[in-house]
């Protein structure tokens, strides 16, 4: 696989240009997706200084928080940033070090610094850590929003804002408000609401140790009325608080969509959340609107919310509760409580589980590897090879019909059966044993004890066809030559060849202007063979082109397909040749078009035999440079070759030759 050799050498290359301790410090499966993207948007070719510095420019931003797979920034630092300032959308976890009113004005003043990382975070043990520690000391004022004031003098806050109390916070602006020693800006962020206080339990198995000696069990107590208690919070006495609260664990997040208001087409967001501590537990719906929406952006599925002066709608008996947030309400946060990760997980995965038990891959640093995957697991990018993709399987249920493809994956440590649904399953059905793809966003499960790998598009999955990128033949410094004759029986190559032959490559149903059977119809979603259902031992050119036939799709379960997604592409077979072997390989219909220069439509305009003949003669001679894929057909042991993508040798550098065993 020599697309993660160049993986892993970008990610060595882009430490040393971002002065990043160790590679290991980037994700890899950041770069192979990264650098994925990258090479299917050039596919002209691409440098590798070029491919490099989009790597630097794209780490940058993130490092920054521009890109935001940072979900929570722990530091205030990109505000001083002179060129990239953090997004509004931005979640800030800050800790309030201190705080004072400015003389003379009765406006308060927090100074905010990065909050402490929770213990399943994973922090940085090396040098970056460090580096990430003094970002996170960096300090600033932030001033209080008035709706805040009346907690500075409540006895039941009473040294609530001098215990190291983190905040969370978005749609955070900066600003100078003057007065600076010797003319220097003072910068402070602007008052905001789209902020919640961070309440904190014993309990808590990741609660960092400084925060320890500051919890909030008697504030839980005297405000919302509840404790933690075997695994959830239960009613410990009725509030003391003299106000209208409230007290949920979220159990769904909604969608942000727009809603008519008082006449006006306003933001809204919803969050559904059970009250557990009540007997029976309750349903609740806490509705956002206008600017109040931005608050849902600190929150997660499974995350204790408290609202102090909600404002509570009128219900009829038997229906969920229904809260608003109106112009007084406070709003606190528990984040997840959960078990912390065995040891075992830890030790051998070196990542702990998310809020919702699942081991989480998205930030981890190494690749994955099949024989690795266990159930549970979320947000993994693997790379592997095409053993083979099934037919849909459609899965029937009450809600209606949903598409669903079965595809075999190889990476030399284990064989898994992967799960695709809807439309990525489809686009997947193109796929070809053999071809080398990465994967990313695949999460696992467990059928009949054996690992189920699963995406689709509402999972974010994404699948990039490395064999057929045109992007790699065409960058010399991406990859480089191997020998035909060191093909080894499954393998992923790239070769600088001769055309020795291009010939048709079998009986298939074809329009009756290909007088070569050089073309075949496909179904276009899926480029796999149609049939005729009228005669489905048919095999060969049809009667008249003008004539209207019933096609099916076997791959797709279509009986009937529609007549405009019946198209032609080229079915041809090319003898290659590099002076230590010549081998006679399938070529695809996007690599064929390619060898040939032509399209499939183009050739069946020519109105004779001879002259669609002469254009399978024209390529005879030409060097080319070819993506070439070896692999044995299921239950075959026989070695098949077959060319996914190519372009002319001559527009391509020198690279360097390897031969691989």
């Amino acid at each position: 696989m020599e697309f993660d050799k160049t993986v892993e050498s970008m990610r060595k290359e882009l430490a040393v240009c971002t002065q990043t301790r160790s590679s290991d410090d980037i994700p890899w499966s950041w770069v192979a997706t990264t650098m994925a993207r990258l090479l299917s948007e050039h596919s002209s070719g691409i440098s590798r200084t070029v491919l490099l510095t989009e790597l630097e420019a794209q780490w940058h931003q993130i490092a920054m928080g521009e890109v935001l797979q940072i979900e929570t920034l722990r530091t205030v630092a990109p505000f001083f940033n002179r060129i990239i300032k953090p997004p509004q959308s931005t979640v800030f976890g800050l800790k309030i070090d201190s705080m004072q009113p400015i003389p003379g004005t009765g406006i308060w003043v927090w100074r905010v610094s990065g909050a402490p990382e929770p213990l399943d975070a994973g922090g940085a043990k090396n040098a970056d850590g460090h580096q990430r520690k003094r970002r996170a000391e960096t300090q600033m004022d932030a001033f209080v929003h008035q709706r805040y004031y009346p907690m500075i003098e409540a006895h039941e806050f009473s040294g609530f804002f001098t215990s190291a109390r983190t905040i969370f916070a978005t749609s955070l602006w900066m600003a100078d408000r003057g007065g600076g020693s010797g003319g220097q800006p003072v910068h402070t962020l602007l008052p905001t609401t789209a902020l919640a206080f961070e309440l904190r339990i014993q309990d808590d198995p990741n609660l960092p140790k400084v925060l320890r000696p500051h919890t909030d069990e008697q504030l839980l107590h005297n405000v919302f009325g509840v404790r933690f208690a075997g695994g959830r919070f239960v009613r410990s006495s009725v509030p003391a608080f003299d106000a209208d609260q409230l007290w949920c664990k979220i159990e769904f997040i909604g969608e942000p969509t727009s809603e008519w208001r008082n006449g006006r087409l306003t933001s809204y967001r919803c969050i559904e959340g059970v009250l557990e501590h009540e007997d029976p537990p309750a349903m609740v719906s806490i509705n956002l609107w206008g600017e109040d929406v931005a608050v849902a952006r600190l929150f997660k599925s499974g995350y204790y919310i408290g609202l102090v002066c909600p404002v509570v709608k009128p219900r009829a008996p038997d229906t969920p509760i229904e809260v608003e947030f109106g112009s007084q309400t406070i709003t606190f946060v528990t984040c997840s409580i959960r078990r912390k990760a065995s040891t075992a997980a830890a030790s051998q995965f070196s990542i702990a589980q998310n809020e919702s038990g699942f081991l989480d891959y998205r930030r981890y640093a190494h690749r994955v590897q099949l024989c690795q995957c266990r159930k549970d697991m979320i947000n993994l990018t693997l790379i592997a090879r095409i053993v083979a993709v099934s037919e849909n399987l459609p899965y029937v249920d009450s809600a209606g019909t949903l598409d669903r493809y079965a595809v075999r994956i190889d990476d030399s440590t284990a064989v898994r059966d992967m799960t695709l649904w809807g439309e990525l399953g489809r686009r997947a059905s193109r796929m070809l044993p053999g071809q080398l793809v990465l994967l990313f966003n695949v999460d696992t499960s467990e059928e009949n004890g054996d690992v189920v790998l699963n995406g689709s598009n509402e999972t974010s999955t994404k699948i990039f066809n490395v064999s057929e990128m045109t992007c790699i033949p065409m960058s010399s410094a991406l990859r480089s030559y191997s020998f035909l004759a060191s093909l080894s029986q499954a393998a992923n190559r790239y070769a600088k060849v001769c055309i020795v032959t291009v010939e048709p490559a079998g009986a298939h149903i074809c329009d009756a202007r290909d007088r070569l059977g050089a073309t075949m119809l496909v179904h276009a979603p899926c480029h796999r063979r149609i049939e005729r259902r009228d005669n489905a031992q048919f095999s060969g050119r049809l009667d008249n082109p003008a004539d209207v036939y019933d096609f099916g799709c076997p791959s797709c379960s279509i009986d009937i397909v529609p007549i405009e997604d019946v198209v032609s592409v080229f079915a041809v077979r090319v003898r290659i040749d590099d002076g230590t072997d010549s081998v006679m390989a399938q070529v695809t219909p996007a690599a064929a078009k390619g060898i040939l220069r032509i399209s499939p439509a183009q050739l069946l305009e020519l109105p004779g035999q001879s002259e669609q003949q002469g254009v399978l003669f024209v390529p005879r001679g030409r060097e080319i440079v070819v993506s070439i894929t070896t692999f044995c057909e299921p239950l075959s042991t026989e070695r098949e070759v077959r060319i996914d993508a190519v372009c002319e040798a001559e527009d391509v550098g020198m690279p360097s030759v390897d031969i691989y065993n």
